[in-house]
C-alpha cells in the first residue's frame, strides 16, 4: 500500500488545484444573456399642411422602427450588469446609419438598491409625454406635435427626448409600484449640461407621475425648463389619460395639456386624444395657440402584429403655426390635417 501513497497525494493537491481554478474563474461562468430585437413600421399618409397637401410613404406611425441589443449578465449576491445599444431604421428606403443614436447604455444593477445608468438615455421628463397619451410621441396624432419646442417650431433643447454623456439612477421594482428616474449629463464643454428627476406610481389600474428638469440651452447660460404632470385610469377595457406639460427659457413660456383615452374590444383598440398648447412671450404678447384632435384605431393580428388608421387635425389662433410634421411649414393661422394607416410588426 505504502508505494501507493505518492500517487494519492499527487491526486488530492491536483483536486485541490482544479478547485481553486474553478473558484478564481468563477465570475467567467456568470449566466448571461443578449437579445436581438427591433421594430419596422412603414404606412401611408398624406399631409395638407395649409394649402400643400402631400402623399409619402410614412414610418413610425404607431412605433418607432428600429434595431436594437441588449443584455444582462448576473454577477451574483443579486447584481447584475447590463447593456442596451438601439438604432433607428428606416424601412421605407433600406436605409439606416445604425449608430444607436436611440439609445446606448451600460449599467449595474442590484436587487431592491436600484439601477446606476451611464451613456445616452431618454430624459425623465420624456417619459410622460409619451407615458400619458393615447398615440404617444409617433404618428400625425402625436401630442408631441403641439406640446415639442416653443411657437411651433422645434427651437427646444437638445435634450428633450435624450440626453448625452448622460449619468442615471432608475429605482428598484420593489418599492410597492413606487417607480423613479433621476438623470445628470455633462455639456462637455458646450451647451447641453442636463439635471431632472422623475417620481411616479403604479398600480393595476392608476398610473401617475411628475417630473422636471433644466437644461443649459445657450452659451449665455439660459436655461431651458420642463414640468409635466400625468396620469392615467384603467376601468375595464377602457384606460383615460390626462398630460399638463409646461416649458419656459427666459421670456418664453409654452403651456400645454392632453385629454385622451383608449377602448380595446378584442382585437381591436380605439384610440382618441385632444391636445392643446399656448405659446407667450412676455416681450410681446399674442394669442399664441394651437389645437389638435386626433382619432385612431389599432387591429392586433397577433402580438407582434398590428394594423393601424389614425386622422388628426391641427387648428391655430391668428399668430400660431403649429403643424403635424413631415410636410410644408404653415403660416400664421392655417391649419393641418394628417391621415395615415400601416402596418407594425416587432421581433
Amino acid at each position: 500500500m505504502i508505494p501507493f501513497a505518492p500517487a494519492r497525494r499527487t491526486l488530492r493537491h491536483g483536486a485541490l488545484a482544479a478547485a481553486a481554478l474553478v473558484a478564481l474563474s468563477a465570475p467567467a461562468f456568470a449566466q448571461s444573456s443578449v437579445t436581438v430585437f427591433g421594430v419596422l413600421d412603414v404606412g401611408v399618409q398624406q399631409l395638407t399642411n395649409g394649402s400643400k397637401r402631400v402623399n409619402l410613404m410614412s414610418i413610425d406611425g404607431l412605433q418607432t422602427s428600429r434595431l436594437g441589443f441588449r443584455g444582462t449578465e448576473d454577477l451574483g449576491d443579486g447584481m447584475s450588469a447590463g447593456f442596451h445599444l438601439e438604432g433607428a431604421l428606416s424601412p421605407d428606403t433600406g436605409g439606416s446609419s445604425l449608430d444607436f443614436r436611440r439609445r446606448s447604455t451600460v449599467s449595474l444593477a442590484k436587487k431592491g438598491v436600484g439601477e446606476l445608468r451611464l451613456g445616452r438615455d431618454y430624459t425623465p421628463t420624456f417619459w410622460s409625454i409619451s407615458r400619458f397619451n393615447a398615440f404617444g410621441t409617433n404618428g400625425v396624432g402625436a401630442a408631441s406635435n403641439l406640446l415639442y419646442g416653443f411657437d411651433g417650431l422645434s427651437s427646444s433643447a437638445s435634450t428633450v427626448v435624450r440626453a448625452n454623456n448622460s449619468v442615471g439612477y432608475h429605482l428598484p421594482d420593489t418599492l410597492g409600484g413606487v417607480y423613479g428616474q433621476a438623470m445628470f449629463a455633462f455639456g462637455e464643454g458646450s451647451p447641453g449640461k442636463y439635471a431632472g428627476a422623475r417620481i411616479g406610481y403604479a398600480n393595476k389600474e392608476l398610473d401617475v407621475a411628475a417630473a422636471i428638469s433644466s437644461t443649459e440651452n445657450n452659451a449665455a447660460g439660459d436655461n431651458f425648463k420642463v414640468a409635466n404632470l400625468g396620469g392615467s385610469y384603467r376601468f375595464g377595457n377602457a384606460r383615460a389619460m390626462l398630460l399638463l406639460h409646461r416649458s419656459e427659457q427666459t421670456t418664453r413660456e409654452q403651456t400645454g395639456w392632453s385629454l385622451g383615452g383608449t377602448y380595446t374590444m378584442g382585437q381591436t383598440t380605439l384610440r382618441a386624444s385632444y391636445t392643446h398648447a399656448n405659446f407667450s412671450n412676455s416681450v410681446g404678447k399674442v394669442d399664441y395657440s394651437g389645437k389638435q384632435l386626433a382619432l385612431g384605431t389599432v387591429y392586433a393580428l397577433s402580438k407582434r402584429t398590428s394594423l393601424y388608421a389614425t386622422i388628426s387635425r391641427v387648428t391655430n389662433s391668428g399668430a400660431a403655426k403649429y403643424v403635424i410634421p413631415g410636410g410644408s411649414t404653415v403660416t400664421a393661422g392655417q391649419g393641418s390635417r394628417g391621415t395615415e394607416a400601416g402596418i407594425y410588426h416587432s421581433f
